[in-house]
């Protein structure tokens, strides 16, 4: 009987450390290669800009002293987006830190958004420290978009990774 409760507990305290580690990679795009056009040259600061795609509309600004890099933004919904789909069910977006090739050397994910309604806006702020050889940086997204009807569809712009 002891035995048995031992191993209970020894199971239940490993699953409940495993929960407590992220599961977001940080090595998975690293090397990819993002789409020149969506980047962004980083200078020592920005007043407020706009990045937009197809599904993706952000609002930001950032500021850069020597390695330090500070960005806030507000993320919402393009209105080809809002068209065809009402309600959210996940959405990660992240900003990669890019290269003089924009290959990406490092990322992290800035927001993450779960059900609501694609009129919705939501705000993000990030400061992180700059590796030396960044130059650039761009947003990138993956996540599920649903209609009135409950059709889903996986919606994404991500870096292309090299298979």
């Amino acid at each position: 009987m002891k035995l048995k409760l031992a191993i209970i507990l020894s199971l239940f305290f490993a699953l409940s450390l495993s929960g407590c580690q992220t599961t977001t990679s940080t090595t998975l795009y690293r090397g990819a290669k993002a789409d020149p056009k969506g980047a962004i040259t980083l200078s020592a600061e920005q007043p407020l800009q706009h990045w937009q795609d197809t599904y993706v509309t952000i609002d930001y600004s950032y500021t850069r002293q020597g390695n330090q890099f500070n960005i806030d933004g507000t993320f919402a919904f393009s209105d080809g987006a809002k068209i065809n789909y009402q309600f959210i069910r996940r959405l990660k977006l992240k900003l990669f830190l890019l290269d003089k090739e924009m290959r990406v050397v490092e990322y992290r994910e800035v927001l993450r958004v779960l059900g609501y309604s694609l009129e919705d806006q939501d705000e993000f702020s990030a400061e992180f420290t700059l590796p030396e050889n960044v130059v650039a940086f761009t947003f990138g997204y993956e996540g599920v978009l649903r209609d009135d009807e409950g059709f889903s569809n996986t919606i994404w712009n991500l870096p292309k990774r090299n298979r």
